[in-house]
């Protein structure tokens, strides 16, 4: 009896661990695709500044979005105004056009544009984050009256 009680539950363990390895074998990640993205459409939560360190998001369009999920990436610097990353937020794709979401950190180094060249889905395009100048006022030099 020991022997037969023994053989099943040795037999129940080689089936439970043979289904676990075969779940992982059927379970695939495919690339997200998407139709367009439309990075003229981005939208920012917050204003930048040169010199103050912003954190926010800016969201862009899609289209052609099929519900799949996806994950976050490793970043993208911005280039023109240097001094701050974007990175995908993970989320799940909507049927059809939707909103994919960046978080922005960093202090952005000068006013002009900071620009993100991002790729999601198999379509590349650059957002534009304009950056103000710094709010810093220079304190004058000397008394101003000259006396």
């Amino acid at each position: 009896m020991k022997t037969i009680k023994l053989f099943c539950l040795g037999l129940f363990a080689l089936l439970t661990f043979q289904a676990c390895e075969q779940k992982e074998k059927d379970v695939s990640v495919e690339p997200v695709t998407i139709s367009d993205l439309t990075c003229p459409g981005a939208v920012f939560s917050g204003v930048a500044t040169a010199g103050v360190t912003y954190n926010g998001v800016f969201t862009v369009p899609y289209t052609g979005g099929d519900g799949s999920t996806y994950t976050s990436d490793n970043g993208v610097s911005s280039t023109g105004v240097m001094g701050m990353q974007a990175i995908l937020v993970p989320g799940t794709l909507a049927l059809g056009s939707g909103l994919i979401t960046y978080g922005v950190t960093g202090t952005p180094a000068t006013s002009g544009v900071a620009s993100f060249v991002i790729t999601f889905g198999g379509r590349s395009c650059t957002v534009a984050f304009p950056v103000s100048g710094s709010p810093i006022t220079p304190n004058p030099v000397g008394d101003p009256a000259g006396e």
